[in-house]
């Protein structure tokens, strides 16, 4: 199976990492959205991240990745029938933050006569409020498989410290204590936005 993706989206992020998690063979595949040329055959949207399974099938949309990628392993799931509605909420959220992150950094990246302050104050509200409310809702347990609100929730707070700011970790300390010890896991390391080569069938994460 082939991830298209690049370095940086964290939204392909988090399909890789559930991937090693739960040590199921996957690539990526970085490509240029500018430049899509037959990526266009896979997702009509030209977004990414999207999963090529065989000629005919392919699915996009992260989540939908997710639940897919759940059926291919015997482990733990990513979408745990317990607790099954928190769980897709809080993916939710934390895919919430990503977007508004991502938007934030689009309009600052306008020029600046075209940019709208209130616009990114609006933004930036936004995800500080959803980190409110992870911070609430965190357990500091850390099974042995992330699942999909723990893969999701990192991938997001990493995002906002790569295109945002760190200050949230001062009104979030459970948060900023499990953020921590989750980024120290491989899977986290491997997939960094900072990296320039992409995960191959040779990666794991050495369970």
């Amino acid at each position: 199976m082939i991830l298209y993706t690049d370095a940086t989206t964290p939204f392909g992020r988090k399909c890789i990492i559930a991937a090693l998690e739960r040590d199921i063979p996957l690539e990526e595949r970085f490509i240029k959205l500018s430049e899509p040329g037959d990526f266009l055959d896979i997702n009509p949207l030209n977004q990414i991240p999207a999963l090529f399974i065989q000629s005919g099938q392919y699915y996009f949309d992260s989540d939908v990745i997710l639940e897919y990628l759940d059926t291919l392993h015997e482990r733990s799931p990513l979408i745990p029938d317990l607790n099954k509605f928190e769980c897709k909420t809080a993916i939710h959220l934390a895919n919430g933050i990503i977007e508004s992150t991502l938007l934030r950094t689009m309009e600052l990246r306008r020029p600046e006569g075209q940019q709208s302050k209130t616009y990114v104050t609006h933004l930036e509200a936004r995800v500080m409020r959803g980190i409110k409310t992870m911070e609430k809702k965190r357990e500091k347990t850390i099974a042995d498989c992330l699942n999909g609100e723990e893969i999701t929730t990192a991938v997001a707070l990493s995002y906002v410290d790569f295109r945002f700011s760190t200050e949230w970790r001062k009104s979030a300390p459970t948060l900023e204590e499990w953020f921590e010890k989750v980024s120290r896991r491989k899977s986290m390391e491997l997939t960094t936005p900072t990296r320039e080569r992409s995960i191959t069938l040779s990666d794991t994460i050495g369970k």
